[in-house]
C-alpha cells in the first residue's frame, strides 16, 4: 500500500514549485493536419522539447530534491533504457550528486552515449528494463546508494505529474489526455493531477502491443510480467507495471488502448513531415492512438503527451524507411534488362524524366533463371503518384526492358 494522502493536486503543485527552476515549460501546440484527418482537435505537448530531451528530468528532480546531503554525497543508482538515465544525470549534475546508471545493452546508442557524456559510470545489463532494474537493485544492495527508480517511486510519480499542471493551465477543458505508458510513472502522475482537476477528462495509456504490460495487467487486475519483444518504443518496452504505479493508474485511468510497430513507425514520419517535430518511438505512441483511431471519437479536444525526442539518426532513417515502405511510397522494383554499358543511364534517365527519386540502386547476374546476357537490376524508389509509377513502367517497356512483378505493382497503385 502507499500513502495515497500525498497524491493530491496541492502536493503536484508544490513539486512543481520545487523543479520549476531547473526545468522547461514545454509548450502543447495544436496539431492542425491531425485535428483535420480525425475530425477532432488535437494538442501535442512537447516534452521532447524538455532539458534532456524528455520528460524524466521531472521525476528524476523531483525523488533528487528531496535527499538530504548525507544521501545525496553517497550517490544514487538508476536503471534506464535511455530517457530516465538522461534525466537522472543532468539532475545529479544540478545537485553534485555522483550517479551510476544501468542500462540495457539493446538502449539505442546514442542514448548511452547521451547518458556517458555527462560524466556518471554507465553499467549496460540484460536486454529489457527490468534486467537494467534487478541489476541497479543489487548495486544499491551492495554501496547503499539510494535508487532513483524510473516510475515505481511516489516522489518520481508527482514530478511526473506536474506535466499534468502545465497541460490544465493550457487545456483545461480537455476531454481526453493520451500518455504514453511503461512502467507507469508519467500516466500515474499526470492521471492524479488531472483527474481531480477536471474530473470528466478521460485518462487514456498508450503503449506498443510488443509490450503491452499494463494492457494485460488491467486484464489480470494485478501487476503482470509479459515476455515482451523488443520495440521501437524502447522507452515504454518495460515486462510489468509497477505494483505502486498500478494502485494509482486503477484509481485514475480509464483505458489502455495499443498500436503496432508500423503504426508507431508511421506516425514518427507523420510529425516529421506535417508538424516538423521529431519524436522518439515511445514519444509517438499516443499521437498514432489518434492517427490511426484507437479511441473512435469524434469532436472531441485530445491532448497527446509527446515524452520524448531522443532518437539517434541511424534509428530515425530506418524507422521512416520501414513506414515509407508501409505507405507504399517506397518500393523496390526489379527490371531484367539485357548487359549493356547503357542499359543503366537508360533506366535512370527513365525515373529522372518522370520524377521518380531512386533511393538505391544495385545489378546481379547471378539467377538460375536468367537467360544468357541479361542481368537484373534492382532498384528502391519513392512514389508520390500511381500516375508515376504506370508511367515509367510503360517507358521502360517500350524500351524493351521487363518489369518484373509488374501486375503485383500495378495491384498496390490502383
Amino acid at each position: 500500500m502507499i500513502d495515497m494522502s500525498r497524491l493530491t493536486k496541492e502536493v503536484i503543485e508544490e513539486k512543481y514549485q520545487k523543479i520549476k527552476p531547473y526545468i522547461n515549460k514545454t509548450p502543447i501546440i495544436k496539431a492542425t493536419k491531425l485535428s483535420q484527418l480525425t475530425d477532432n482537435e488535437v494538442y501535442i505537448k512537447l516534452e521532447n522539447l524538455q532539458k534532456a530531451g524528455s520528460f524524466k528530468i521531472r521525476g528524476a528532480l523531483s525523488k533528487m530534491i528531496e535527499m538530504d546531503k548525507n544521501q545525496l554525497s553517497k550517490g544514487v543508482v538508476a536503471a534506464s533504457a535511455g530517457n530516465h538515465s538522461q534525466g537522472v544525470s543532468y539532475a545529479s549534475n544540478l545537485l553534485n550528486c555522483p550517479a551510476t546508471i544501468v542500462m540495457p545493452v539493446t538502449a539505442p546508442l546514442a542514448k548511452i552515449n547521451a547518458t556517458k557524456n555527462y560524466g556518471v559510470e554507465v553499467i549496460l545489463h540484460g536486454n529489457f528494463f527490468d534486467d537494467a532494474q534487478v541489476k541497479a537493485t543489487q548495486i544499491v544492495k551492495e554501496t547503499g546508494k539510494t535508487l532513483v527508480h524510473a516510475f515505481n517511486d511516489l516522489d518520481v510519480v508527482l514530478g511526473q505529474g506536474t506535466i499534468g499542471v502545465e497541460i490544465m493551465e493550457e487545456v483545461k477543458d480537455a476531454d481526453y489526455v493520451l500518455v504514453p505508458v511503461g512502467g507507469g510513472g508519467i500516466l500515474s502522475g499526470i492521471s492524479t493531477y488531472i483527474k481531480q482537476v477536471n474530473p470528466n477528462c478521460k485518462l487514456i495509456g498508450v503503449e506498443s502491443v510488443n509490450v503491452p504490460s499494463y494492457y494485460e495487467a488491467r486484464k489480470n487486475n494485478k501487476p503482470f510480467q509479459v515476455k515482451g519483444k523488443l520495440s521501437i518504443a524502447d522507452g515504454i518496452a518495460v515486462k510489468e507495471t509497477g505494483d505502486i504505479t498500478f494502485e494509482i493508474l486503477n484509481k485514475y485511468v480509464d483505458d489502455v488502448v495499443l498500436v503496432s510497430e508500423e503504426e508507431i513507425a508511421r506516425t514518427i514520419l507523420f510529425l516529421f513531415e506535417n508538424c516538423k517535430i521529431v519524436a522518439e518511438g515511445a514519444g509517438a505512441v499516443t499521437s498514432a492512438a489518434v492517427l490511426f483511431n484507437k479511441l473512435n471519437v469524434k469532436n472531441k479536444k485530445i491532448v497527446c503527451v509527446l515524452t520524448g525526442g531522443n532518437i539517434d539518426v541511424t534509428t530515425f532513417m530506418n524507422i521512416t524507411n520501414r513506414a515509407l515502405i508501409a505507405e507504399n511510397r517506397r518500393i523496390v522494383m526489379r527490371v531484367n534488362a539485357p548487359i549493356s554499358k547503357d542499359h543503366l543511364s537508360n533506366i535512370t534517365n527513365v525515373f529522372t524524366k518522370n520524377h521518380v527519386q531512386i533511393h538505391k540502386i544495385s545489378d546481379s547476374q547471378f539467377d538460375n533463371n536468367l537467360e544468357i546476357n541479361r542481368e537484373i537490376i534492382k532498384l528502391v524508389i519513392d512514389i508520390n503518384h500511381k500516375d508515376e509509377l504506370k508511367n515509367v513502367i510503360k517507358e521502360l517497356e517500350d524500351l524493351g526492358y521487363d518489369v518484373i512483378e509488374k501486375n503485383f505493382l500495378e495491384e498496390i497503385y490502383k
